[in-house]
């Protein structure tokens, strides 16, 4: 049987085709590291950032109103929450915000902007004015708002 040794001594070319082969059987191994069981060794670790907190939840209104309901059926209770809310501040401001549904069109969300607030923000206001609150102490403001579905009055106080 042929040994290594006694194969390596048999001449240069020998000893260049042996360390060829060796080199050509170790190229083919994988050698054994860390990786070889956890394939995350070696990187940093990355720390877990919660998300943010969510925001506090929107201010509500004092008062909703759906717009095209009978002002009889509001009169009396908007009147009551005025008296109430004058009693505790009578400096208080009363923001009438007139919202629409937005449509596909900008002509037609100012046209049911126009009607809304010349129709019951109008009747809203002066049902506010009526109930004790000073003209300056009511603020008018219409938008088009995507939360809502039908044209609504929201009346809000600072």
């Amino acid at each position: 049987m042929l040994s290594v040794s006694r194969f390596a001594e048999r001449g240069p070319f020998f000893r260049v085709a042996l360390v060829a082969g060796v080199a050509l059987c170790l190229s083919g191994c994988k050698l054994v590291d860390q990786k070889t069981f956890n394939a995350q060794a070696g990187k940093p670790p990355v720390p877990y950032i919660p998300p943010a907190p969510p925001g506090p939840p929107p201010v509500p209104p004092l008062v909703e109103l759906v717009a095209g309901t009978p002002s009889a059926e509001w009169d009396g209770p908007v009147e009551q929450i005025v008296h109430k809310a004058l009693a505790r501040k009578p400096d208080i401001l009363f923001v009438v915000k007139c919202l629409v549904p937005p449509g596909t069109d900008s002509a037609t969300d100012q046209q049911a902007l126009v009607q809304l607030v010349q129709g019951d923000g109008q009747a809203v206001t002066q049902a506010i004015i009526k109930a004790g609150a000073s003209p300056v102490q009511v603020e008018m403001a219409a938008m088009p708002d995507s939360t809502v579905t039908k044209s609504v009055i929201r009346v809000y106080v600072q």
